[in-house]
């Protein structure tokens, strides 16, 4: 399982990563805190099950990957906590931090988000070029939000509404099959670094001023 070590030989590579992956990893918002920074290039970011993470380091990753154009954020169903209307706890955070800080975000993944048409309506607002947006599981979105953001939906390519199910896993992009596709497609790119595997990395000691 990734951890900081591993996230942090991933920032090594600084600005010739374009392609990072690390779904359920145990990377903390500290370390991405501190170093997201060095990751400016950056343009596909897969953190799917990754709970250690919050808005907090999602804000981070916002703030420092400008380049950013692709987000993975698929979660595990949420726990059924205090909500009278449909038993999932409302968290506007992670949506509200999209919005504010990945403008040109164009794909984006967020099944089994907390947040509301509020959050909704933040991110369509303010994300003008969105092509793909998953929403599958984000039950406290009711698609009820402001006109323009019903309008927004319309122009969106590919939109998985919350109440969509079917047997394909939303974090199954995140596989290692479609991971080795992308490294195929980018052998030919000597200077971008599509994939780093930081599986292998995990007791990886810095010795280079990333800590």
């Amino acid at each position: 399982m990734i951890g900081d070590a591993g996230f942090l030989y991933a920032c090594s590579a600084g600005k010739f990563l374009r392609v990072l992956k690390i779904p359920m990893s145990v990377v903390t918002d500290q370390m991405i805190e501190k170093h997201a920074q060095f990751l400016p290039m950056l343009t596909v970011l897969g953190v799917s099950y990754c709970l250690k993470i919050t808005s907090q380091g999602i804000e981070a990753l916002g703030n420092c990957c400008k380049s950013l154009v692709e987000l993975r954020r698929n979660m595990p169903p949420p726990n059924h906590m205090a909500d009278q209307d449909n038993g999932v706890a409302l968290d506007e955070s992670e949506a509200m931090s999209i919005a504010d800080t990945m403008h040109n975000i164009e794909h984006l993944e967020l099944a089994y988000g907390r947040f509301s048409d509020h959050g909704l309506d933040a991110i369509l607002s303010k994300c003008r070029g969105l092509r793909v947006l998953d929403l599958r599981g984000c039950w406290n979105c009711r698609l009820e939000g402001k006109t323009e953001s019903k309008y927004s939906l319309t122009l969106i390519q590919s939109v998985r509404n919350p109440w969509e199910i079917d047997d394909e896993d939303p974090n199954s992009s995140d596989d290692d099959e479609e991971n080795n596709e992308e490294e195929e497609e980018d052998d030919d790119d000597d200077s971008d670094i599509a994939l780093v595997d930081v599986d292998t990395y995990e007791d990886y000691d810095d010795g280079d001023g990333y800590d």
